[in-house]
């Protein structure tokens, strides 16, 4: 073979070999937008500039070094660098209301029941921290519901650690009636503030 071929074949042998290889450390990959555009990203340190404008298109960024220079990746292999990426991220927080009776810090029925269903998503998450705020009614003096809604809160962070959840995890607050959702007059709608809401993270 030619000793130019033999060169030429290194070359685009090393070239197949990058784009499979996958990026180290901290580094920066170009994705077409929603609607199939791109655009362009410099990718910037102390130490020097890289401007990427190709999709799938990679910039790795050494410690102390400047940007290496940009290569393109396969489809295949940034497919699967974007999915372990979404893997590695937490879930998504979720909120839940937990609702009450009149003067009462026990949950109704209907909340026991979504109750069950947080327990199990809790149970998919490797690690939780969960906030729970409590609310009452504008019935009764402005301090006992402040006291109603914490109660309220407390028992439900209860019932959690009755059920395995750390209760170092669980941060519990109190707005009595100073958050109402909609007008909160009504029967329906004070029924509405007898409530708990959780975020669950």
């Amino acid at each position: 073979m030619p000793k130019l071929m033999s060169k030429i074949l290194l070359s685009a042998l090393f070239l197949v070999l990058a784009g499979c290889s996958a990026p180290r450390g901290n580094y920066v990959i170009l994705l077409p937008e929603e609607d199939g555009s791109v655009g362009e990203v410099s990718v910037r340190n102390d130490a020097g500039e890289q401007t990427i404008s190709s999709v799938n298109t990679v910039v790795e960024i050494p410690d102390k070094k400047a940007p290496k220079k940009p290569r393109e990746l396969s489809s295949d292999l940034v497919s699967k660098l974007v999915a372990e990426t979404e893997a590695a991220q937490p879930p998504k927080p979720l909120s839940f209301f937990f609702f009450f009776g009149f003067d009462s810090a026990e949950l109704t029925e209907e909340s026991n029941v979504i109750f069950e269903s947080v327990l199990a998503e809790i149970a998919t998450r490797e690690t939780v921290d969960i906030s729970l705020i409590g609310h009452a009614d504008s019935i009764g003096a402005t301090d006992y519901n402040k006291e109603l809604g914490l109660r309220r809160a407390g028992n439900l962070r209860d019932r959690l650690i009755e059920n395995g959840i750390d209760g170092g995890s669980i941060d519990i607050k109190s707005l009595g009636e100073e958050n109402p959702l909609g007008d909160g007059e009504g029967q329906g709608g004070r029924a509405f503030n007898r409530r708990v809401d959780m975020v669950l993270r």
